[in-house]
């Protein structure tokens, strides 16, 4: 068995995340939950974090905090929740899309998450990690045309 990762969520509304933090439990991730950015610095500097993720709550604020958090743990991938079409911040490595409320998809974007960020790919390789994150699949259907 892969050893736990933590995962740090910086998500103010957690609720409409609910089956997939659950999904994230289940597929062996140490979930913890910053519900803003002061919040998520203070897990930065005690704790060590495998990678960060942020689930938008529909403020502008969270891409912002993607750079900060970056900066604080240069090493932790930064992965974002966004809109299709959504350009990427600074300090975002990679983003993704998907129907969470979906149980079968949070489940398969949960074991996704693990097996992407399993031991042996947690090192950035030349070119850090929006060389190989950046284009991260949408899960789910493709949203009308």
């Amino acid at each position: 068995m892969n050893p736990r990762l933590t995962l740090l969520l910086l998500c103010n509304q957690c609720e409409p995340y609910a089956l997939f933090i659950s999904a994230l439990v289940s597929a062996d991730f140490q979930v913890l939950i910053a519900r803003d950015s002061t919040r998520a610095r203070k897990f930065l500097q005690s704790l060590s974090i495998d990678a960060i993720m942020i689930l938008p709550d529909g403020e502008d604020g969270e891409a912002a905090a993607g750079a900060e958090l970056k900066r604080l743990a240069p090493r932790a991938p930064v992965l974002m929740l966004t809109k299709p079409g959504q350009q990427r911040q600074a300090g975002i490595d990679a983003m993704w899309h998907a129907d969470l409320g979906d149980e079968v998809l949070a489940s398969a974007a949960a074991l996704f998450f693990r097996q992407w960020l399993a031991p042996s790919r947690l090192a950035p390789r030349a070119g850090g990690w929006s060389s190989h994150l950046s284009d991260l699949p949408a899960l789910g259907p493709s949203p009308a045309a």
